[in-house]
């Protein structure tokens, strides 16, 4: 099961650093990060249906991270929380919160790993399945093995780690559906599920089992935007030709 990690330290300076003090972490596998440079931005992702199962939230010199954390909350009740300060002034606050921790700077990457691991072992985010009716009958898929979909006027494809699927449905609903859980709508005939994007490169994207399937340039820019965001420290895209 993927873990998603919203990293919104001060600045961005203090993202790059959160990034490597976690990088051991990353390593043990299935944790993806995302960074953000202000709440306001990660509340515009909310605000689309966004969720992560663990957010690092700056807390702000005069407090006001802590009006944002409230607002996550009450968007998402299940997230983990932790809070980042320059000192303890708003620990006491910051648990009213529901803070799960509370980092007072400068911490290390030690004392990050801890409190991230920690807070991941509380986790209690549900595994999600993508459920449709096939000629099989009823067919359950975790979302971390869906490659992709594909549609052929109303018959969808479905390609998974271990086997296809066919059945009936609109890619569009499928796109909104599954937004939230890490997919992108990339063309009008597709949805990918961005976890399994390897690179971006003019109008095409490939994906882990080696796979090509067309971004077109309508979504071009939101989709790499997207995948510099899960791995921001990776050159995986080429912008369309002009």
């Amino acid at each position: 099961m993927i873990r998603y990690i919203a990293l919104c330290g001060r600045d961005r300076q203090e993202n790059s650093q959160m990034l490597r003090g976690l990088a051991p972490l990353k390593k043990r596998g299935g944790l993806e990060f995302v960074c953000f440079e202000s709440s306001r931005t990660l509340l515009d992702e909310y605000a689309r249906g966004r969720r992560f199962d663990l957010i690092l939230l700056d807390v702000g010199d005069d407090g006001a991270g802590l009006s944002a954390a409230i607002q996550l909350h009450r968007l998402h009740p299940a997230m983990s929380l932790i809070l980042l300060a320059g000192s303890d002034r708003w620990a006491i606050p910051g648990y009213r919160t529901r803070a799960c921790g509370y980092l007072v700077r400068p911490f290390s990457g030690a004392l990050l790993q801890e409190e991230v691991w920690q807070a991941l072992t509380h986790c209690e985010t549900p595994d999600f399945y993508y459920s449709f009716t096939s000629e099989e009958g009823t067919v359950q898929i975790k979302h971390s093995e869906i490659y992709y979909f594909e549609s052929d006027v109303r018959r969808i494809t479905l390609v998974g780690e271990s086997a296809s699927y066919q059945f009936s449905g609109q890619i569009s609903q499928i796109a909104q559906q599954m937004e939230p859980f890490g997919f992108a709508r990339t063309h009008k005939s597709y949805v990918v599920n961005l976890l399994h994007v390897e690179n971006l490169f003019r109008e095409v994207l490939t994906l882990a089992n080696g796979s090509q399937v067309p971004c077109s340039r309508m979504h071009h820019q939101e989709v790499a935007r997207r995948i510099r965001d899960r791995q921001p420290s990776t050159e995986l895209w080429a912008p369309p030709r002009s």
